[in-house]
């Protein structure tokens, strides 16, 4: 029996350390240049591999034949090797440039070989034109693999996000992500432009139905308070013929594409609806009074008794403005005067339930606790038998930290700060014509617009504070603590 030559014998059957392997694939890593060719392995095995170089000790097993099984189409014909449809490189698969793959494959053999070419392309964002990154990928790879790139690395979700072919930096045509043709097919080439661009839903205006202005200001304000939406967009059966126009209209301004939505089918319902008679024409009213009637239709009240002390639970604070001639004042104040003890005026003494008579008396008012989202209703309107005048004052609120923790009794160790997402603004014009609109906040992209009926625009938010501010709404913000394990709106009667 012939014994083989030891030397052939050893550098057959001889493995290299784990540590060797890992300093020699280092050294083969180079940066990675455009043009070059790379090759796609199988994520699997790769990361079988990466565990046996990084054990200590033979901690882990050292990796069979490269298997690219998983990653290969096998019901096509042709000669060479495809991959699957809807594979992501570094989920289901990496690339390794030619000389690594090439010392990979004689330590472990198979494969098969799947050749790739990478190609830079450089992605503007619609967002901020000046920003510009580069996207590196396979040429092979498909449109939907650019989409999933290039959203993991803009942290936009994919069904957001819309992606042009940028060529000379002009929209020339926008990419299907459902798409299975390569980068190469679709005529990206190196060092080309594509252009990223958001879809901000939510941005949808509302139709002037005649006067309803005050109604679209409204319906802008609970569009954009977010468990409100979050609620009425879930596939609940809801009840009620008003309860279910809202929620297709929300549903409607978050998924449309319109620039604006004509609200007239939530309009006739509003019209027939018994609680809220007075809405029914279109003679203009009061954005605070449909608010009030839409909330205490739209959800439960709660109870509100306890012990001999009365609770009123509430949508609204309607905070008095001065009645005298004041150019500004803080909202903080406003809420002070409102929680002051004042007597009872001799029209509206205590009726005591011990002795049966009327009694003279001071009254205060106390906030026990306070709800995920809290509107502020200025009370703008003086009124008299002979007209009504708007209280022009400039109230300055809070935007980002109203923080209204002293003013709770039943603290319980919770703080509540709050931050503004929405004003419905009032306006008196020439003539005494009266305008509503909204402002809202965009909470995901931290942008602020204005909602006037069907226009809808950006604005900075230092234009959100104004003399025309008129119902504030504001949301427990994030890491502002609450024993409560819902997150349902509270939404209940008014309390004045």
């Amino acid at each position: 029996m012939a014994i083989p030559n030891s030397t052939a014998f050893n550098s057959i059957i001889r493995f290299r350390s784990p540590g060797e392997e890992k300093r020699i694939v280092s050294e083969l890593t180079t940066s990675l240049n455009e043009g070059d060719s790379y090759f796609v392995i199988s994520k699997r095995w790769y990361t079988s591999w990466q565990k046996y170089i990084a054990s200590i000790g033979g901690g882990a097993p050292r990796p069979g034949p490269i298997d690219n099984s998983d990653i290969i189409d096998d019901t096509t014909s042709d000669g060479d090797p495809q991959l699957r449809r809807y594979l992501v490189e570094d989920e289901d698969y990496v690339l390794v440039p030619h000389q690594v793959w090439k010392t990979l494959l004689e330590w472990y053999n198979v494969g098969p070989p799947i050749p790739m070419t990478l190609i830079y392309l450089f992605l503007s964002d619609a967002r901020n034109v000046h920003n510009v990154t580069d996207i590196r990928l396979a040429k092979e790879a498909s449109i939907w693999e650019l989409y999933v790139k290039v959203c993991a690395n803009t942290g936009v979700s994919l069904e957001k996000a819309r992606i042009w072919d940028y060529f000379n930096r002009r929209k020339v045509k926008l990419l299907d992500p459902l798409s299975n043709a390569s980068l190469e097919e679709s005529g990206l080439l190196m060092d080309q432009d594509i252009l990223l661009e958001v879809d901000e839903v939510g941005l949808a205006g509302l139709v002037n139905l005649g006067n309803t202005c005050y109604m679209n200001s409204t319906l802008q304000c609970l569009a954009h308070t977010p468990s409100i939406l979050q609620y009425f967009l879930r596939d609940y059966t809801h009840q009620g013929e008003l309860t279910k126009a809202f929620g297709e209209l929300l549903k409607e301004l978050w998924s449309s594409r319109k620039k604006a939505v004509a609200p007239s089918f939530f309009k006739t319902k509003l019209d027939k609806a018994a609680a809220a008679p007075q809405f029914s024409g279109h003679y203009q009213h009061d954005s605070h009074e449909l608010l009030i009637s839409l909330l205490a239709r739209l959800h439960e009240v709660s109870d509100v008794c306890q012990q001999t002390y009365t609770y009123d639970s509430f949508t609204s604070l309607s905070l008095p403005l001065p009645s005298t001639r004041t150019w500004s004042i803080s909202l903080l104040s406003c809420l002070e005067n409102f929680l002051a003890e004042e007597p009872l005026g001799p029209n509206n003494m205590w009726f005591c339930p011990e002795c049966k008579e009327k009694r003279k008396a001071n009254k205060k008012l106390d906030l026990w606790k306070l709800p995920e989202i809290l509107v502020l209703h200025l009370k703008r309107f003086r009124t008299s038998k002979c007209f009504v005048k708007k209280i022009d004052t400039f109230v300055n609120f809070p935007i980002n930290d109203l923080d209204l923790s002293k003013y709770v009794k039943n603290k319980n160790g919770e703080s509540y700060l709050y931050e503004l997402y929405a004003v419905s603004n009032y306006y008196i014009g020439p003539g005494g014509v009266r305008h509503y609109t909204a402002y809202a906040k965009l909470i995901d992209y931290n942008k602020w617009y204005h909602f006037n009926d069907s226009h809808v625009s950006p604005v900075n938010e230092s234009v959100v504070r104004s003399k025309a501010a008129y119902l504030l709404f504001y949301r427990r913000r994030v890491g502002s603590e609450t024993k409560a394990q819902s997150s349902e709106v509270s939404m209940t009667d008014d309390m004045d």
